[in-house]
């Protein structure tokens, strides 16, 4: 194993503790004494709200799939919206495994029927990879700057116009990247140029699902007494950067307990720690329900699907 991917695989072992340690302590203190307000924040969940916020969860998970598909498209045979989702749904699980390939060799399998290749699964899996880690950032960060510097609204704009910035920027990067890729021995002549316009259209289209998957907190926080304008920015904001990191956290399959811990450290913002943490944990167990009927529905509606000759459209894979 070569030096450099031995010392990030270090790097990421630290952060996942160290992220784990903070939350710990943070909301270990914090929850001293409080667990009579944690059994009431419990108690004040409602059916309606955990329905709304699931269907909330759901709608993120198809413009995910809308966004993964961008890039799929690009360096692979053309597909519908609906096989995109049906396709990404049926992968979902496989992020539960500890490692980062299971979701890929999960869809690579499923993905042949319809002439995709292992490769190109793997191509598209890593060009989403970075679009899913920067876009989450970049919505995460302002959140993160209110949270810990609060009433520094100079600041919180000075992140923003970064994070835009830097939002810009990406498609262009991964162009070029793409473009370096393809000189490596071993996918010189496998791997075409992939335009810029799917990788702009990928960026927006996660931005949105970002938007959309973090309202489910918000729906969350308001039904246990959030003020709604307050908790919007620690919410959505929170829930990318929360998932973010989880993606980060290798260890722990889908960032089991490291999301929680940071997203109960930014949702404290606008509530009690009892009732943020609260909040982290039934948006873990949506999450997980949503991913099972999304991989249910993938799975199910997959079985009709015949196999397709492989085709080589310009701009795929050979």
């Amino acid at each position: 194993m070569s030096g450099r991917p031995q010392w990030m695989r270090w790097l990421r072992i630290a952060a996942t503790v160290l992220i784990l340690a903070f939350a710990t302590v943070y909301i270990g203190r914090e929850l001293a004494g409080g667990w009579e307000q944690t059994r009431q924040a419990l108690l004040a969940l409602r059916p309606l709200p955990l329905a709304l916020a699931l269907l909330t969860v759901c709608a993120g998970v198809v413009i995910t799939a809308l966004s993964w598909r961008e890039p799929l498209c690009a360096v692979s045979v053309p597909i519908g919206a609906g096989d995109a989702v049906r396709l990404f749904a049926a992968g979902q699980l496989g992020k539960y495994v500890p490692g980062v390939m299971w979701s890929v060799l999960l869809q690579a399998q499923l993905a042949a029927r319809s002439g995709i290749t292992t490769t190109q699964i793997a191509v598209t899996f890593g060009v989403y990879g970075v679009v899913s880690l920067a876009t989450g950032a970049a919505i995460g960060l302002p959140a993160s700057i209110d949270r810990l510097a609060p009433g520094s609204p100079g600041l919180t704009a000075a992140v923003v116009a970064l994070a835009v910035l830097g939002l810009l920027v990406l498609p262009w990067l991964l162009h070029r990247a793409l473009r370096l890729a393809r000189r490596v021995r071993g996918l010189r002549g496998r791997l075409a140029e992939v335009q810029a316009g799917p990788l702009r259209r990928s960026v927006l289209l996660c931005v949105v699902s970002w938007l959309v998957s973090g309202l489910h907190l918000w729906v969350l926080a308001i039904a246990l007494g959030a003020p709604p304008l307050a908790a919007l920015l620690p919410c959505v904001g929170g829930f990318a950067l929360a998932t973010a990191a989880g993606t980060l956290a290798f260890l722990v399959p889908d960032g089991l307990g490291v999301r929680e811990g940071v997203l109960t450290v930014v949702l404290s913002g606008c509530l009690p720690v009892p009732a943020a943490l609260v909040v982290a944990t039934a948006s873990r167990l949506l999450l997980v329900a949503s991913d099972v009927l999304m991989f249910l529905y993938g799975s199910w509606s997959a079985r009709g699907t015949r196999a397709k000759p492989t085709l080589e459209p310009s701009g795929g894979l050979s």
